[in-house]
């Protein structure tokens, strides 16, 4: 049986928004295509286990982003190693802040990222929250953000989605029009701040994912099998999420 290997990277430090939730999303996909999965919780100090298919690095405040910042710092050549190498790599709102270039918060420090990928992020008082809707290669990825910060990416090809409904992470431009963008892209490693969690209302980002992780293994996954009840139920709730966000429209807090 074909083990897969996944760790979650402080999930007592960044893990507030559900996080653990993608983790299950991935072990469940998994199981259902017939492999073995091995999950690891990594915390500041552990080893990451050897043979890593997947990390996922979840959300949380700035406090606890600083408590983790020195490890996470360590461990830098390791993890952008990794994602170079093609390993699937899912990062989350301040997990996806750490694994920028760099954050500059709101009273002017500089945060220094671990570069996987090549964005800044300022820290910002309008805080956007609510539903929101995104067009990707792979389909509409739909959730929930809830967050102070824009995105600048270097290389605009990164930015992954383009935001029908909601606020987004950064700016982009679509046929030469200003619009918005969330989730990017480099090689099989992913940002985002849709949150709550992302993964399970997902499907098709699950498959990508895994999809880049049997690739990079030389292994087959039948990722379509057995989940047909998760399909639906993901379905279900991301129109219902649309129906909300059509008659609701988006809300923004001043911080």
């Amino acid at each position: 049986m074909t083990q897969i290997t996944i760790a979650q990277l402080y999930p007592d430090q960044l893990g507030v928004t559900g996080d653990r939730g993608n983790v299950r999303a991935l072990e469940v996909r998994l199981e259902a295509a017939g492999a073995e999965v091995s999950t690891h919780r990594v915390g500041p100090g552990d080893e990451l286990p050897a043979g890593l298919d997947v990390l996922v690095v979840g959300n949380g405040p700035l406090s606890a982003m600083r408590g983790v910042h020195a490890d996470l710092m360590g461990r830098g050549d390791g993890i952008r190693s990794f994602a170079e190498a093609g390993g699937a790599l899912l990062a989350v709102g301040g997990g996806a802040e750490l694994l920028s270039r760099g954050i500059t918060t709101l009273d002017g420090e500089s945060i220094e990222g671990v570069g996987v990928f090549d964005a800044s992020v300022v820290r910002t008082r309008q805080r956007k929250v609510g539903y929101i809707v995104v067009d990707t290669p792979v389909g509409r990825v739909t959730g929930f953000e809830d967050y102070a910060s824009e995105w600048s990416l270097a290389v605009p090809e990164h930015g992954y989605g383009r935001v029908q409904f909601g606020e987004g992470s950064f700016a982009v431009l679509d046929a030469g029009e200003p619009a918005r963008g969330e989730l990017v892209r480099e090689r099989n490693a992913f940002a985002s701040n849709i949150q709550g969690p992302l993964l399970p209302l997902n499907p098709e980002l699950i498959r990508e994912i895994l999809t880049g992780v049997a690739a990079r293994r030389d292994i087959e996954l039948d990722l379509t099998v057995g989940v047909g009840a998760l399909d639906a139920y993901a379905a279900g709730a991301r129109s219902a999420i649309e129906t909300l966000v059509r008659g609701k429209g988006f809300h923004t807090i001043q911080l």
